[in-house]
């Protein structure tokens, strides 16, 4: 037996995992569409030798194609392991940095387990020059394998960073620096050596203390995002709500107002039993829960992207709460 921590890889796809039509290939390589197989893949990897890596296959897939099915298979594989393999210390998933923040916040609401969980992604791929991807997962199955991760939710690890998923985002469509956490800063970090070092936690629920955490597998409600813009009128409110829509997160014009016609349009569709959530189009700062929003029978996103704030609504009418329930799920996840 191995005296070294054991880390589970999940590997599911994305630039983390594909290829390029050659060394040089940074980004024609997202057209191309060549997810490598494990044999492609893995020998392009650098493992920490003082980590007994154990790799497995999910999927092969671009994270645009992540949905609810593909939530609930991750979230079911990762349950399987804290259960049925008591040695490891911790799971990394490899995936795709399109869809990274979501798949991380519906594991940070959905995984009632300890174990460590760390997501991580590339913003070149590992047959670039230059990629960040051999790092990357390195420093992934660091935070994964360190006791000093468990207790802190599920974790987003990139350039470097620890990153908690209520708070990470992506910010740049081509930058090594892309994920950054939204509003409170970054966790921690992984130094040059291996060295995990954390600095604050996380005191909102997450995991083992979700309210949602018993949904084992959610019947999604349609939950649509609403951009809006100068110059927007009823219609983009109006038209999720008459596909079926149950809840609209609103991406409004900064601090969470929108045009006069989509006030209207939104008054009228919480009138019809729509759960709206007001968020903001600003990438960050608090939608506070205002006096009007109360009165108005509005939800404030407090720091969530509008994503997240999608993730969370959904959850949240998936377990039937009422409005001033989800008003205390905002508050408290």
């Amino acid at each position: 037996m191995s005296d070294k921590p054991r880390v589970a890889v999940l590997l599911t796809g994305g630039t983390i995992g594909s290829g390029g039509h050659d060394d040089l290939d940074r980004l024609d390589y997202v057209d191309l569409g060549h997810v490598l197989t494990d044999e492609e893949a893995l020998p392009l990897y650098r493992f920490p030798d003082d980590v007994d890596v154990s790799p497995r296959r999910v999927r092969r897939i671009p994270s645009t194609a992540a949905d609810e099915g593909f939530w609930a298979e991750l979230r079911t594989a990762v349950l399987t392991i804290a259960r049925e393999e008591p040695d490891v210390a911790g799971v990394v998933i490899t995936h795709g940095t399109a869809t990274l923040e979501e798949t991380a916040y519906v594991l940070q609401l959905t995984l009632a387990s300890e174990l460590p969980v760390v997501l991580v992604g590339a913003q070149r791929p590992p047959t670039a020059v230059g990629s960040d991807a051999q790092v990357g997962l390195a420093n992934a199955i660091r935070v994964a394998a360190s006791p000093s991760s468990r207790g802190h939710g599920v974790l987003v690890v990139m350039d470097d960073r620890i990153l908690s998923a209520r708070d990470v985002l992506k910010t740049s469509n081509s930058g090594l620096d892309t994920f950054r956490a939204r509003d409170h800063g970054a966790l921690g970090d992984v130094d040059p050596y291996g060295g995990v070092w954390f600095y604050r936690k996380l005191l909102r629920r997450h995991t083992t203390s979700s309210r949602f955490v018993a949904q084992a597998h959610p019947v999604w409600p349609r939950v649509e995002i609403v951009p809006v813009w100068a110059g927007a009128d009823a219609r983009v409110v109006e038209r999720p709500v008459a596909d079926g829509a149950r809840g609209l997160v609103v991406a409004s014009l900064p601090p969470s107002m929108n045009p006069p016609a989509v006030e209207v349009a939104i008054q009228q569709a919480v009138t019809a039993g729509v759960v709206v959530v007001a968020s903001s189009r600003a990438i960050t700062g608090r939608v506070t829960q205002r006096h009007a929003f109360d009165e108005r029978g509005l939800v404030g996103s407090d720091t969530l992207s509008p994503q997240q704030a999608r993730i969370l609504l959904s959850l949240c009418l998936a377990a039937g709460l009422g409005h001033e329930e989800i008003v205390e799920a905002f508050a408290t996840h």
